[in-house]
C-alpha cells in the first residue's frame, strides 16, 4: 500500500475507523490522508447565515481536521495529511482517490444505525465506488491480519479482475486466505461460467496460502456469518455484484447487506471495469 484514504465525520465509527487505519499505515509503511466533507447543518442553512460565517465555520472545520491529523501522525508516527472541500461526498472522493493514486478507502461504521442511514452513507458509496473500500465497526481494532475470509462468488468477478488487492494485503501479512462459497445447493463453483472467460479462483490466489471450501445453507449471509464465527477471521472480503436497474429493484447486493451485518472489518473490492455513474 502507498496511500490510504479515510473519510470522516467526526461520529465515533469514524474516529475508530481512523486509528484502525493508522494502525494499517503505520504497518504497511502507508501515508494516511484524512477527508471530511464540509457541509452546514439544516439548522445553519435555515438560519441564511452570511458568507462570512460559512468561510469561518469552514476554516474552523478545516483546522479542526488538521489537528486529528496532527495528533495521529504523533501518535503512530506516520504521514498523516488532511484536507476538507465543500463539495459532494461521492464526486469529490472519486476525484481524491484518482488523484491521491491511493490503493484504499476507510470509512467508519455503526451497525446500530438505522438502514436508512446506511442507504445514503457508507453502503451507497461501496455500491458507487469502482476502488477498494475498508468498512470498520466501531468496535473492531487492528491487531494484524493473520486470516481473511474471502467470501467468493463466481458470478461477481470479471476474469480480468485479477484481485491484486487481495493478494497484496495477504502477502503482507503472511495471511491465510479461506476462499468460501456458499450457495443453497452445492455445485463447481471454482470457475466463472459465461461468456467473460472461466479461470479458476484457487489458480488465481496461488501467490498466497489459501483453501477452498464450500458451504451449504439457505441463507448466504447467514453462511458467511456462521463461518466468520466458527473461523474468527480478521477481515471479510467481497466483491460487490453490480446490478441493472431493474435487477437493482428486485435484488439487493449481499455485500451491501453484509456491511450492516459484520463486526469484523468488511474489504470490497469491485470490479475495475465498472464505470461510475
Amino acid at each position: 500500500m502507498k496511500t490510504i484514504l479515510v473519510a470522516t465525520n467526526y461520529s465515533a465509527e469514524a474516529d475508530n475507523a481512523i486509528n484502525y487505519a493508522a494502525s494499517l499505515a503505520k504497518y504497511t509503511n502507508s501515508k494516511m490522508v484524512l477527508f471530511n466533507s464540509f457541509e452546514l447543518s439544516v439548522h445553519a442553512l435555515n438560519t441564511l447565515l452570511p458568507v462570512s460565517i460559512i468561510d469561518e465555520l469552514y476554516g474552523a472545520n478545516k483546522e479542526r481536521l488538521k489537528k486529528i491529523a496532527s495528533n495521529i501522525s504523533s501518535t503512530y508516527r506516520i504521514h498523516c495529511e488532511s484536507f476538507t472541500k465543500r463539495s459532494d461526498l461521492k464526486d469529490e472522493l472519486d476525484y481524491q482517490m484518482n488523484r491521491l493514486k491511493a490503493t484504499l478507502l476507510v470509512m467508519g461504521i455503526n451497525e446500530a444505525r438505522s438502514a436508512y442511514e446506511f442507504e445514503n452513507t457508507t453502503t451507497s458509496i461501496i455500491h458507487h465506488a469502482k476502488y477498494p473500500i475498508l468498512a470498520v465497526p466501531t468496535d473492531a481494532s487492528f491487531g494484524g491480519i493473520s486470516k481473511i475470509l474471502f467470501a467468493f462468488d463466481a458470478a461477481s468477478i470479471f476474469a480480468t479482475n485479477k484481485l491484486p488487492l487481495l493478494t497484496e494485503v495477504a502477502v503482507e501479512f503472511d495471511a491465510l486466505v479461506q476462499i468460501c462459497h456458499v450457495e443453497k445447493t452445492i455445485k463447481h463453483a471454482g470457475k466463472i461460467p459465461g461468456a467473460r472467460s472461466t479461470f479458476n479462483i484457487e489458480t488465481l490466489l496461488n501467490k498466497v496460502k489459501h483453501f477452498y471450501k464450500e458451504i451449504t445453507e439457505e441463507d448466504v449471509l447467514e453462511g458467511i456469518e456462521k463461518e466468520v464465527e466458527y473461523t474468527h477471521p480478521d477481515l471479510l472480503v467481497m466483491v460487490p455484484r453490480r446490478y441493472s436497474f431493474w435487477e437493482g429493484i428486485r435484488h439487493k447486493s449481499k455485500t451491501l447487506k453484509m456491511v450492516r451485518r459484520t463486526h469484523i472489518p468488511l474489504l470490497t473490492l469491485p470490479n475495475p471495469e465498472w464505470n461510475l455513474n
